[in-house]
């Protein structure tokens, strides 16, 4: 039986498979799910709203900053190998929470203002596909939604960080997206570009954050992967053992070197 891939497609027909997608779920999805979202009852809606509000992104930057500055500066103030080691773990983790999510966040929300599609309660008078681009009007700022974006780039940083926990994240972060469309304020197709957007985002990062030595590591057998064999043991990291580490890392803190884990570059 062979096997489908989306590489093996030539480029014209992945642009008519992705084109096909988004015009399916343009005209097809985005007003069931409106419909749907319209017939709801009130304790289900009362409900929905008060999932929908953990996908702000205030609650997860200001304090992700602010502990980041605080590391930063109990590192400087805190003599000794390990005291700056920890403190430089606790800041590189924290920093690579707040770029992720920040950094997804305001990409989502500059391209909202751009593209300028209507929101889903000018559905009876515009319909689904309306874009005024540069309109900077909040009324025409629903593709994609920030809730979305935000809680994805969340459950992708935190699932990078504990792998056995991903199931938990997105399934969080999907009933959050979906709150979004059920009470209206975006459609469907809003809500998976913020998902999308908010998914793939934190894995560029990841892959800067490596290739400074900040946090992550290139793996043995490909990927990535946490610094510290103790750190990976604690999360529960897939395929942690004694035979994993490199000759001169030792413990928690990898490397015995103080910017090991941390803010310095190489």
């Amino acid at each position: 039986m062979t096997r489908f891939r989306l590489a093996d497609l030539t480029l014209l027909e992945q642009v008519v498979l992705a084109v096909s997608f988004v015009l399916f779920g343009v005209y097809v999805l985005d007003p069931f799910f409106l419909e749907r979202s319209k017939a709801l009852a009130p304790e289900a809606r009362n409900f929905l709203r008060s999932v929908t509000d953990i996908g702000r992104s205030n609650w997860m930057l200001i304090p992700a900053g602010s502990l980041v500055a605080l590391a930063l500066v109990l590192r400087r103030t805190h003599q000794g190998f390990r005291n700056a080691a920890g403190y430089g773990l606790i800041a590189s983790t924290i920093g690579f929470v707040f770029v992720s999510v920040g950094g997804a966040g305001l990409i989502g929300n500059l391209t909202k203002y751009i593209l300028g599609r209507a929101r889903p309660k000018l559905f009876d008078t515009l319909g689904p596909f309306d874009f005024q681009l540069f309109s900077f009007d909040p009324d025409h700022a629903s593709f994609p939604s920030g809730h979305a974006t935000n809680i994805f780039a969340l459950a992708t940083v935190l699932a990078m960080l504990w792998p056995r926990g991903k199931v938990l994240l997105y399934t969080v972060a999907a009933w959050i997206a979906a709150s979004r469309v059920l009470i209206g304020q975006h459609y469907f197709t809003d809500a998976v570009g913020g998902a999308i957007l908010g998914t793939a985002f934190p894995y560029l990062v990841r892959e800067r954050f490596a290739a400074r030595r900040w946090l992550f590591e290139p793996a043995p057998r490909g990927g990535y992967r946490l610094r510290g064999e103790r750190t990976r043991n604690w999360l529960g990291w897939p395929g942690t053992s004694a035979s994993d580490r490199a000759p001169g890392k030792a413990g928690l803190f990898g490397n015995r070197r103080p910017d090991s884990l941390g803010i310095e570059g190489d």
